[in-house]
């Protein structure tokens, strides 16, 4: 019945999002798809993405259509028309992919390629023996498919610096800023959200004493990035590792800009110190492999780097993983910072 219920759901949501006119509903209707995705992929036994998910398309995601939406109108006024030609094309190749699935084999078939094949049952008899990791998931990305991850992490890297080149150019016009370097969507007033001012909801509402707001965020983000941490080092023991990880932490320092406001993050971490970091993460994973060198073996052959093999390559994957957690935090940082147009000449 779930497994009916929850893509059902998906369909819904997407149909809604096509005809519903208020863009804030379509903001809230799409983070509710990305959660129903989360618990999707944890029924999937996929946990390391339902975080990924989670974080990203329920978290960070919503946080920046808020953002645009501070800067448009709220309800779209533009007349809605059918473009026959494209709808005809969508149809279509929805239909070749749904009839692509019919040859599918059953998620749970012990007989599929997956289960079967001679690379399967080798990275479940020697991922242990060879890295040391528990998680074999974290094995197979860090070890055995080296070469992958590190240019996945340099891919990631160089979407963010794209990110900035393309944006930071538009923060230097004039008027983008106030003087405090706060975006419109911090200059909301009830009223102009449609909220009439009464006596529990005052016309002005001052974000920057609301005590309660600051405090229980003080609370939450060490715990917040305590976790991510804990995903980033602890990726081979569960589900996690330095990309699920380095959303979380990501995800932190984004809470933190939008309650105590822009110039006090960059206090925390400042737009120059993060361009940096969104380097360092790949600096990282490549020096690694650049150390193994000099060290007699082959580029990211982690058990050249200590006495003991396995440990060295405990070490070796956990030094990547921390790399790769950096880098994506970064990045996940430098996606709000630009898309608000923070001042990027600290």
């Amino acid at each position: 019945m779930t497994d009916l219920a929850i893509p059902l759901f998906l369909v819904v949501c997407g149909i809604a999002v096509l005809l519903v006119k208020d863009l804030m509903s379509s903001i809230m209707i799409f983070s509710v798809y990305s959660l129903m995705m989360a618990i999707e992929w944890c029924r999937l036994n996929a946990v390391d993405v339902a975080i990924t998910e989670a974080a990203v398309g329920a978290g960070i995601s919503t946080v920046l259509f808020l953002v645009i939406l501070g800067r448009t109108k709220s309800v779209d006024e533009g007349k809605k028309h059918i473009n026959l030609p494209a709808l005809l094309i969508t149809v279509a190749v929805a239909a070749v992919l749904l009839y692509g699935t019919i040859d599918l084999p059953h998620l749970r078939d012990a007989s599929i390629a997956p289960n079967t094949h001679v690379v399967t049952p080798y990275y479940l008899e020697n991922s242990y023996e060879q890295t040391g990791q528990i998680n074999v998931v974290a094995a197979i990305l860090a070890y055995f498919r080296g070469f992958d991850t590190l240019f996945e992490t340099t891919v990631v890297a160089t979407a963010g610096f794209s990110l900035i080149m393309l944006l930071r150019a538009g923060n230097k016009k004039p008027g983008a800023l106030d003087k405090t370097g706060v975006t419109a969507i911090y200059k909301k007033t009830p009223a102009s959200i449609g909220v009439k001012p009464t006596a529990t909801f005052p016309a002005v509402l001052d974000q920057d004493k609301d005590i309660v707001k600051r405090t229980v965020t003080k609370f939450l983000i060490p715990f917040i990035q305590l976790f991510g941490l804990y995903v980033i080092v602890h990726g081979e023991l569960g589900p996690g590792g330095g990309f699920q990880g380095g959303v979380v932490l990501g995800v932190s320092i984004i809470i933190y800009s939008l309650v105590f406001g822009f110039e006090e993050a960059k206090q925390r971490l400042s737009v120059r110190t993060k361009d940096l970091l969104v380097s360092t993460g790949v600096l990282v994973y490549g020096g690694i492999g650049v150390i193994a060198l000099f060290l007699g073996g082959n580029y990211l052959q982690y058990s050249v780097l200590l006495p003991d093999p396995q440990f060295a390559s405990i070490v070796g994957i956990m030094g990547v993983e921390i790399g790769v957690g950096i880098t994506v935090a970064a990045v996940m940082i430098t996606l709000f910072y630009e898309t608000v147009r923070i001042d990027a000449n600290d």
